[in-house]
């Protein structure tokens, strides 16, 4: 069984398919790793019979779409198979406190989370937590919405919020035949 999701190592979606490959499928399974979401939907037509794992918080800045959107306009290319709860890592909302303007980075997915917090926030979504906390690093952001397991504060940084929430994670089947894949 291959098993389709985000990438790289560090992310949240690696993390749950190395769960669902060890404890809930009964044979061995093979991870395939994909830059972003939108991405691996571009390749689907070529990975007909494998699976794709996906967290119903999918949401996507480029497409502007939800999980749930995708879900649905999906119906004839996937079959939803499985459904299970997993942890998303522990997640901090950081600030840069040398900074003065109001530029944020996080996933899509976060992005209103982060926006009831810090409503006067300028959003930056990245594909994943990882990378947004790469961005944020490489730049002047203010704030930063990501995994706690990938922050090493510096002197000049402080927590806002910690969240640990759980997740529930969608496994499909690519369908055979594949037609018209629309995003």
């Amino acid at each position: 069984m291959r098993v389709h999701t985000l990438g790289p190592a560090e992310t949240d979606s690696n993390q749950a398919a190395q769960y669902f490959v060890a404890n809930l499928i009964q044979e061995a399974g093979e991870i395939i790793l994909h830059p972003s979401f939108e991405q691996l939907f571009v390749e689907l037509p070529q990975l007909a019979g494998d699976y794709l794992l996906i967290p119903t918080a999918f949401r996507s800045s480029q497409l502007n779409l939800s999980w749930g959107q995708w879900h649905y306009r999906n119906l004839n290319q996937l079959t939803l198979k499985n459904a299970f709860i997993f942890p998303l890592a522990p997640l901090v909302l950081l600030e840069n406190t040398q900074s003065s303007n109001n530029l944020a980075d996080t996933h899509a997915a976060l992005a209103d989370l982060l926006s009831q917090i810090i409503p006067t926030a300028q959003i930056n979504c990245s594909a994943s937590k990882y990378l947004a906390y790469q961005k944020y690093r490489l730049t002047d952001s203010r704030y930063v919405l990501t995994n706690q397991r990938l922050v090493q504060i510096r002197p000049f940084e402080r927590i806002i919020k910690k969240f640990e929430p759980q997740m529930i994670w969608a496994v499909y089947h690519i369908k055979g035949e594949l037609t018209n894949v629309k995003n």
